[in-house]
């Protein structure tokens, strides 16, 4: 037979025959005289094997030495002895196995789907991020925004989650979302040379208004030294504002570390 009635009969493509002999599943048959390959009934029994265990489950670098177990156990057996080496049932017990960790784990990206959809939650952010976040910004930000909430969604570990979500429990009371969304508004028109007193204003407004928040506050994420990615962060919030609104935010992140390492040095115990 040559290679595309192998392939025909075993319900394969020609290209994965080659891709067989590649990875040396499948060994290379003569050839004919006018340089076709010549396939024997064993070649095709072979394949009808091979695509038979990867539609098990068996990975491609696997079902070689798979097959060469199954033919020493038919040996062994027809010569009714015991098998020296593995059986192959043991490698469907291990199949099994794997394929029960990855039902699980499917089943665990199922309800992950499910929560999203559920709650209409961004899917490129984890569904316990993007409940608090939605808390705090709502659902609709800007690219520059949703780029750093993003990054910062893979960069947040628990005791920065559990913050986010006080945070987030706090920010319930409409009329606060509401003196905040003002706040941000008069943040957003601010021209790139607004005077002084403007910029003032709004830092000052800022944190009276945030006053209750920054109670819910954990003092060691504010005062310890911020990693490459919490700067690469802080960057890409950034990116978009012109000097002024940089300004101010950068005066009101000072302000609230001031805030908390006095916090944090009034807990210390004395000596």
């Amino acid at each position: 037979m040559r290679s595309n009635e192998v392939a025909k009969t075993a319900g394969v493509t020609v290209r994965t025959l080659r891709h067989y002999h590649q990875l040396g599943l499948l060994p290379e048959p003569p050839r004919s005289a006018n340089g076709y390959r010549e396939y024997t009934a064993a070649d095709l029994a072979r394949v009808l094997r091979i695509k038979r265990l990867a539609s098990l489950g068996f990975p491609l670098a696997r079902i070689g030495a798979l097959l060469e177990e199954m033919d020493e156990q038919a040996i062994t057996d027809a010569a009714d002895g015991e098998a020296a080496g593995p059986s192959p049932l043991s490698a469907l017990d291990e199949l099994d196995s794997e394929l029960a960790l990855q039902i699980e784990a499917l089943q665990e990206q199922r309800r992950t789907i499910a929560a999203l959809k559920a709650e209409q939650l961004s899917p490129d952010m984890p569904v316990r991020f993007g409940r608090a976040i939605r808390g705090i910004v709502g659902n609709s930000t800007d690219a520059t925004s949703h780029a750093a909430l993003v990054v910062a969604s893979h960069l947040y570990g628990d005791r920065e989650m559990a913050e986010l979500e006080r945070v987030a429990a706090h920010m319930q009371d409409t009329s606060f979302a509401a003196a905040m969304e003002s706040l941000d508004q008069r943040c957003s028109q601010l021209a790139p040379d607004a005077p002084e007193a403007e910029r003032a204003a709004i830092v000052s407004e800022s944190l009276d208004l945030l006053a209750p928040l920054i109670e819910q506050f954990d003092a060691a994420n504010w005062t310890r030294e911020a990693t490459k990615e919490e700067r690469l962060l802080e960057e890409l919030a950034n990116e978009s504002l012109n000097e002024a609104q940089r300004d101010v935010n950068e005066r009101i992140e000072r302000a609230i570390g001031d805030i908390l390492e006095a916090r944090a040095a009034s807990e210390l115990p004395r000596t």
